[in-house]
């Protein structure tokens, strides 16, 4: 103990098969390459809690690594929503449609990225995959990067993408008001590949 901070040594050998885990020092996801699974540092017991993982399949796509996203099931509620076009403009179309039929509710996986990088990239990548996710087939087994993000902080950047992208265009939403109910998460391998100095997701090409 150090200055009312606790320092703990956790050993990253994998639950499942017993092989050690590589990450750095800020990560709380990870990926045994040995038996293929992924695991979240639970910090309430410091233990390591199997996640559900696939990838997204690159088929005449180079990648030359993959990135972990939370995948986030929601349900989401609008109780108040008025806007100068009066429909959604942002993510919350892949939920309700454009018409902004919002009365029952709308159900959709918000895809958010467990690494860090700017809020702008952020917001690109969870709209841009949250919209194209039906469309995504995924696959099995490969090698995942770790995240610094736990759930908790992929379910504040849900609702942080959500606000931005609703707001993108300046003046058109005047009120909203909702709340998400957020299910069982999953983790999904993203590729991405690199050109020149730049770092960039493969599917859409958003820059982090």
């Amino acid at each position: 103990m150090s200055d009312g901070f606790e320092f703990r040594l956790v050993p990253l050998d994998c639950p499942t098969c017993g092989a050690g885990i590589q990450a750095l020092g800020e990560d709380v996801v990870y990926y045994c390459t040995a038996c293929r699974n992924g695991y979240l540092l639970d910090q309430s017991d410091w233990s390591l809690r199997r996640i559900e993982t696939a990838f997204v399949a690159t088929a005449h796509i180079q990648v030359q690594e993959y990135r972990p996203f939370w995948l986030l099931p929601a349900k989401v509620d609008i109780h108040q929503h008025q806007a100068g076009n009066g429909g959604f403009t942002g993510i919350l179309s892949a939920f309700f449609g454009e018409e902004g039929a919002f009365y029952d509710g709308g159900q959709g996986i918000f895809a958010v990225p467990a690494f860090q990088t700017s809020l702008e990239s952020v917001t690109r990548l969870v709209r841009s995959y949250t919209e194209a996710l039906p469309e995504l087939k995924e696959k099995l087994g490969e090698r995942l990067l770790g995240g610094c993000y736990g759930r908790q902080d992929a379910e504040k950047l849900a609702h942080y993408a959500l606000i931005a992208t609703e707001v993108d265009k300046p003046k058109v939403l005047l009120d909203l008001k909702y709340e998400i109910e957020f299910g069982e998460p999953r983790l999904l391998g993203v590729p991405f590949t690199k050109k020149a100095d730049a770092t960039m997701d493969a599917v859409f090409g958003i820059e982090v």
